[in-house]
């Protein structure tokens, strides 16, 4: 492990700790069924600003990986045939359901007119199923970076294969409220980044 790797890990290790103080925020630990709504809105602004930084930490990663020649895609076995059933009976088919997952490349925002509307106030307790998911969602990143950054990378090799632009970075993000570590870390990704994506139009 070199040691910009080892810097990387590292502050992954203090995301995944700062994680654990948003949750403990609203004990989200011993699932409430509701919280309230200004710790709610504290904690989600807390996790958004974490999701930022484990997202570019995990581009850093991807970024430093060589990777193979991609292998032929191989062909799709022919699907089996349905099971005989009785005149009468059919086979339930149920949906999967999937647990959220951080998105590492965030979509395109289009920005449109207007602005919105705040004339009402919403009070009141509110469920914390989606702080719940999120936080789970980032420790599963955190808890395994390499295929998260190998899974990345490979996505960015189809997206420059696609001609498609580079990713945009933003300016760093606030330091506010994080450790000293994870702070110093955070101001230096974006650098790290478009460093990183220099070449994109011309290695596609």
């Amino acid at each position: 492990m070199d040691a910009q790797t080892d810097i990387l890990k590292r502050g992954l290790e203090h995301a995944g700790r700062a994680v654990l103080d948003a949750s403990a925020l609203a004990n989200l630990h011993l699932g409430p069924k509701v919280i309230g709504r200004g710790v709610a809105q504290r904690i989600s602004g807390r996790l958004k600003m974490l999701e930022t930084i484990v997202r570019r930490l995990i581009l850093v990663l991807a970024l430093n990986l060589t990777l193979a020649p991609a292998a032929p895609r191989a062909v799709p076995p022919d699907p089996k045939p349905e099971p005989d059933l009785p005149d009468g009976v059919e086979l339930a088919i149920f949906p999967r359901l999937y647990p959220r997952r951080l998105k590492l490349l965030p979509a395109r925002q289009v920005i449109e007119g207007g602005f919105p509307d705040i004339s009402r106030t919403i009070s009141g307790p509110v469920s914390p199923r989606r702080l719940m998911a999120r936080i789970a969602a980032l420790r599963r990143v955190i808890a395994d970076p390499d295929g998260h950054a190998l899974r990345l990378a490979r996505n960015l090799r189809r997206l420059q294969q696609k001609g498609e632009p580079r990713p945009m970075v933003g300016a760093a993000t606030s330091a506010f409220r994080l450790s000293p570590e994870l702070g110093a870390i955070a101001t230096l990704l974006p650098a790290q980044i478009r460093a990183g994506l220099d070449s994109w139009e011309s290695s596609g």
